[in-house]
């Protein structure tokens, strides 16, 4: 659903990866749209551990 990733995927030449952090009563670009901030927060650790884990 975004375009530029697989742009970046192929100059890059390096695999992609997209991690979603809303919920799904987030109404994602809705005139009412939210997103907690403890939501923010959990996700950033995720990224981190995913890239402790995972990156090179």
């Amino acid at each position: 659903s975004i375009p530029i990733v697989g742009e970046f995927a192929a100059h890059l030449g390096i695999p992609t990866v997209l991690m979603g952090f809303g919920l799904p009563d987030d109404g994602l670009h809705s005139p009412n749209e939210k997103y907690k901030l403890e939501n923010f927060y959990l996700g950033t650790m995720t990224v981190a551990h995913f890239l402790e884990k995972y990156g090179a």
